[in-house]
C-alpha cells in the first residue's frame, strides 16, 4: 500500500458503523465542523464524512467538501492515534469555504 492513500478500509462505510459511532462516540464541536470520535475494533484510524442535504443543497458542494475532508484526513492520518473511528458532521458555514481554510 502507498504511504499517503486512502484504502478502503480506512473509511467507513456501513450506516451501522456510522450509527454506532454517532451514538457511542465523543463530540469535538468547532466552528465549522462537528467530530464524533469512537474506539474501534480494527487498529486503524478509519473516517467517515456525514454530509446532510438540508445544510447543502447542491449535490457538487457536498461531493467537493466531502472529497476535501477525505483528503485533509488522508494527508495526516499518520498523526491520529490508531483503533478510532472518526466522523466528520459539516456545519452549513463550511459550503462556501476553500481547501485551504
Amino acid at each position: 500500500m502507498k504511504r499517503y492513500s486512502l484504502s478502503r478500509s480506512e473509511r467507513i462505510t456501513k450506516t451501522s458503523e456510522f450509527k454506532s459511532g454517532l451514538k457511542d462516540g465523543a463530540a469535538y464541536t468547532g466552528r465549522s465542523l462537528k467530530l464524533k470520535v469512537a474506539p474501534n475494533k480494527y487498529g486503524i484510524s478509519r473516517i467517515g464524512v456525514s454530509l446532510g442535504r438540508h445544510h447543502f443543497k447542491l449535490a457538487v458542494q457536498r461531493n467537493l467538501l466531502r472529497r476535501y475532508l477525505k483528503e485533509i484526513f488522508r494527508l495526516n492520518k499518520y498523526n491520529f492515534s490508531k483503533g478510532y473511528d472518526i466522523i466528520v458532521i459539516p456545519r452549513a458555514n463550511c459550503a462556501g469555504l476553500k481547501f485551504s481554510e
